[in-house]
């Protein structure tokens, strides 16, 4: 898609069940080998009671829907702000939305709202993301 395609309100999403195995995975490739994500043990004693995915591995859904869907191919990260406000447990389906709230023409730079929400519909990522479309 070419930046003169983009429209605001324009919107895009993607859903991904997070499982264990993917948290294994991204706790590899990461490093980042926190008990909470990777122990049930450890989880049980805390107040999720059970292991929570890393909200940076659930926050690379936006990512991919910006990559591949909007504004798409050709997206440059310049900004990218998150906010986490739920827990995102083993088997949950998370959708991410992103739509288009701000263009600057003249720099072909889009702002996007970018939410994630779980599959009961509440938000476990709020944020807002600034890119520039190379076309």
């Amino acid at each position: 898609m070419k930046f003169t395609d983009i429209t605001i309100g324009q919107k895009a999403d993607l859903k991904k069940i997070f499982t264990k195995e993917n948290v294994l995975s991204f706790a590899e490739l990461s490093g980042d080998h926190n008990l909470i994500h990777i122990s049930e043990e450890f989880a049980a004693t805390t107040i999720f009671k059970k292991p929570i995915v890393h909200g940076m591995l659930v926050a690379s859904l936006i990512s991919r829907t910006i990559a591949e869907k909007l504004p798409g191919v050709g997206s440059i990260y310049m900004n990218q702000v998150m906010n986490f406000k739920l827990p995102v447990f083993y088997g949950d389906e998370i959708t991410c939305v992103v739509e288009v709230i701000e263009l600057k023409p003249e720099k072909n730079i889009v702002t996007l709202s970018t939410n994630c929400l779980n599959q009961n519909g509440k938000v476990v990522i709020e944020g807002s993301a600034i890119i520039k479309k190379i076309d």
